[in-house]
């Protein structure tokens, strides 16, 4: 089904309730679905047309979600970009999609309009939140435009390009369309049992995935609070003065939240689900989420490519804390809909058999924007090979154990990372830990590990090493120890693995 209808029938059925709200206060559906109908009207007026693209430069904003939902709604492709990215990356970006208009944040208008002159497709630059001289002005644009939907299109048009890394050697850009976030709409409806009375806050950044997420939300019936970016000291604030009885955190987030939140806290009163997904959540946070939030951490699990695939439900947590240890690293079962399975075993084969994740289902991207080598390696025979190295257990939950690109070749060993970072995060002093091969004229690679201390936790870079000595065999243990006061990660919380290398210090030798 094309968005346009669902954006359609949701103004009709909640047209006088609230669907949104931010600084500028509440917003209803009619308000807010209005507002999405004009941004596509407007750019149809500026000689727009169906399945050209218009990049997104904005923070966490409601207009944001206005031109995204209004550009997909009205036949357009939008194309979120990063608003912290470097002008090499906007630049790469934007000629790859090959976009026609880019709307920006005031104060990022200002670099759209630079790159204006190097990408020649670029027709539109549209400022919101401020005036940019030679740019046209986003509520000028709104007021002049109608509020009635254009038709909807086929749902097979596309929808999204998200782009999935920086410019090292090509940008790739994934093609979602109008049929894939439908798919992935209606599953997590269903998945996240969104209701009519679910109130979801949202801190996280809107551009790579948390606006797919707000709309399952939004079409569902639920209401939308805007918290901007995360502060983890205002955060309980937010929490309970929306009565936010859902919200969403990468696993950094959730560390820091918990630091300024108790059992207690009036912030939790109404809270039923915090979906904690981008990356594994460490062991010590895990258990810590356990004891302040009780279960109520659902962790997900998907990739821009196919999004919000797995979801282990928070009532899954509510057992006996010997169990936990078995559902710790899981990440649930595929959402209705979906197929996952583990390449060169039998689907859905329990025990200690890993191999490449591999998923099948509606909400598999349809490939790479011009690029059929990527879409040819990541697209086989239906199934999108992710990467990932999973493990199924024996209640059907998938358990992600790796990264093929995390595998560390040591000698004439393999070592799997995370089996190191889970013996190394069980120390007592440890907060974060992140573990990687570094390039080694004897080893080939060298198991090297980046440890981050918990507040007051004392322990050197020795100290570690004499730990790992105790809990890891030979060939996994770090051959180094280096202390950091954080570790560099992505908006997903992801580490940024190659960031690591630069600057090392407080080097022990094993």
């Amino acid at each position: 089904m094309h968005l346009g209808l669902l954006f359609r029938r949701a103004r009709a059925w909640h047209g006088d309730r609230v669907a949104l709200v931010d600084e500028a206060g509440p917003w209803t559906f009619e308000a807010f679905s209005a507002r999405v109908a004009q941004f596509g009207q407007a750019m149809a007026g500026l000689g727009l047309v169906r399945g050209d693209r218009i990049a997104l430069l904005m923070p966490d904003i409601r207009e944001y979600l206005e031109a995204d939902y209004g550009a997909m709604v009205a036949g357009f492709v939008r194309v979120p970009m990063d608003p912290k990215a470097s002008r090499a990356d906007l630049l790469a970006q934007l000629r790859h999609a090959g976009a026609r208009a880019v709307v920006a944040d005031a104060g990022l208008a200002a670099v759209a309009e630079d790159l204006r002159a190097d990408v020649a497709a670029l027709d539109h630059v549209v400022a919101v939140r401020g005036p940019l001289p030679g740019a046209h002005d986003y509520e000028t644009l709104l007021s002049q435009a109608s509020d009635r939907f254009v038709p909807a299109g086929a749902d097979t048009e596309l929808a999204s390009l998200n782009f999935s890394g920086g410019t090292t050697g090509r940008p790739k850009a994934i093609m979602l369309r109008h049929s894939n976030l439908f798919a992935v709409v209606q599953h997590l409806i269903a998945g996240f049992d969104i209701r009519p009375e679910s109130v979801f806050l949202n801190v996280r950044p809107l551009w790579p995935v948390a606006q797919v997420v707000s709309l399952a939300y939004l079409l569902g019936g639920a209401r939308i609070v805007l918290g901007g970016g995360f502060d983890p000291e205002r955060f309980p604030f937010q929490m309970a003065r929306s009565g936010a009885t859902r919200t969403s955190l990468v696993p950094t987030q959730l560390r820091r939240a918990l630091e300024h939140l108790a059992p207690d806290d009036v912030a939790l009163n109404a809270l039923e689900a915090v979906h904690v997904g981008g990356s594994r959540i460490p062991t010590p946070v895990f258990e810590q989420a356990l004891e302040v939030m009780g279960p109520r951490i659902g962790v997900l699990y998907g990739l821009t490519e196919a999004p919000v695939t797995c979801y282990l439900k928070p009532e899954r947590l509510d057992c006996r804390r010997a169990m936990r240890a078995v559902i710790r690293d899981c990440v649930g079962k595929p959402l209705f809909g979906y197929e996952v399975a583990l390449a060169g075993t039998d689907v859905d084969a329990p025990g200690d058999a890993t191999g490449e994740v591999l998923i099948r289902g509606p909400n598999v991207m349809a490939g790479y924007w011009n690029d059929r080598a990527a879409t040819a390696a990541a697209l086989k025979d239906g199934w999108l090979h992710t990467g990932d190295i999973g493990q199924f257990t024996d209640k059907g939950d998938l358990a992600i154990v790796g990264r093929i690109k995390d595998v560390i070749r040591t000698g004439s060993v393999s070592v799997v990372t995370k089996e190191v970072e889970d013996a190394i995060a069980r120390h007592p002093a440890i907060r974060d830990v992140a573990v990687i091969g570094v390039p080694d004229l004897e080893w080939g690679e060298a198991v090297t590990a980046f440890v981050v201390l918990k507040d007051g936790g004392e322990a050197s870079a020795e100290d570690i090493l004499a730990f790992c000595r105790a809990n890891l065999s030979g060939a996994k243990r770090p051959k180094s120890v280096h202390l950091r006061g954080e570790l560099p990660r992505s908006h997903y919380g992801k580490i940024l693995r190659q960031d690591l290398l630069a600057g090392l210090d407080l080097t022990v030798d094993a």
